[in-house]
């Protein structure tokens, strides 16, 4: 059995999780997230804040420890959306090798789709028809087709909750105007992108948005990702939350039961783009995986290693 650590470090959030790998199973030891929104006002100037790195370097700090005192040598830590495009991801890598002596890369959209795909399927592992898998996050979404168990296409699109919420949803509470301008655009950065199949027989999402929406429609005080994975959301439910949490102002919508701390400015926007990828694929129905990024990042595809 061997122990590891990956880290993901996301527009919106800092995620870290310790696990034993046993084969194609992960048994988690310590799981910590913080949400540092380093997307923060991102665009159009694409620069992350002092403010935010600041934040980003304590919390990567604190993992830092939890990996020492587990005595961690394996460690993959990955940056995603936003440092992608920032023009000072360079500083910010710099100064998380000199305050915390972590090495964190910067992963390309196509290989955080992969890796995605691989954490789902440790979900999902006996996937026996065409599958679409989606990773919502907050500077990118992720696209990867399936046919079965083996990935045919991936493709990372700019469908970041955080920068839609700030380019679409200005107003508290939004607006139906806004919502619509904000969906409209997401379905057409997914025709001129994604080649849909005839017939989809499953569509799977994680990440923190899709997961925070299985957590609200179970009605969850204590995150639970056994109950999390697997769980299959449809689209009428979810229209319905869209017209509620529209309807609230932010003060009021932050204490739905289920809605993570931290993320009630951007979740209207997740669940619009989450209900335009269900409109484009045709589907009624949406599975759900707490396992995602983090988990490719120590499983990854076992054919490469």
């Amino acid at each position: 059995m061997n122990k590891a650590a990956a880290i993901d470090i996301g527009s919106n959030t800092l995620r870290l999780l310790i696990a034993n790998i046993e084969g194609n199973r992960l048994l988690p030891i310590i799981r910590d997230r913080e949400i540092v929104r380093l997307g923060r006002n991102f665009y159009p100037e694409r620069i992350l804040s002092a403010e935010a790195m600041d934040l980003a370097l304590r919390v990567l700090g604190r993992f830092r420890r939890q990996m020492e005192q587990e005595r961690i040598n394996n460690l993959r830590a990955a940056g995603t959306g936003v440092l992608r495009e920032a023009q000072n991801s360079d500083g910010f890598i710099e100064a998380v090798r000199r305050e915390t002596n972590l090495k964190l890369e910067i992963i390309s959209g196509e290989e955080e789709a992969e890796l995605s795909a691989w954490g789902v399927l440790s979900v999902f592992p006996r996937l026996s028809t065409r599958t679409f898998i989606f990773d919502l996050g907050g500077g990118s979404a992720e696209f990867v087709n399936l046919d079965g168990n083996r990935l045919e296409t991936a493709v990372s699109l700019p469908l970041g909750v955080v920068g839609l919420t700030e380019l679409f949803l200005p107003s508290d509470p939004p607006g139906p105007a806004e919502i619509k301008r904000l969906q409209a655009y997401v379905l057409e950065i997914l025709m001129k992108n994604i080649q849909p199949a005839p017939a989809l027989p499953r569509l799977i999402g994680t990440a923190g948005t899709v997961t925070t929406l299985a957590a609200m429609v179970q009605g969850l005080t204590d995150y639970d990702p056994d109950r999390i994975n697997g769980s299959v959301l449809d689209r009428d439910t979810l229209d319905r939350l869209l017209s509620t949490m529209g309807s609230l102002p932010l003060e009021r919508r932050s204490r739905l039961p289920g809605l993570e701390p931290g993320r009630s400015d951007i979740i209207v926007a997740g669940l619009a783009v989450v209900l335009t990828v269900m409109l484009f694929f045709k589907v009624a129905e949406l599975w759900v995986s707490d396992a995602g990024l983090l988990e490719g990042l120590l499983l990854e595809n076992p054919a490469r290693r």
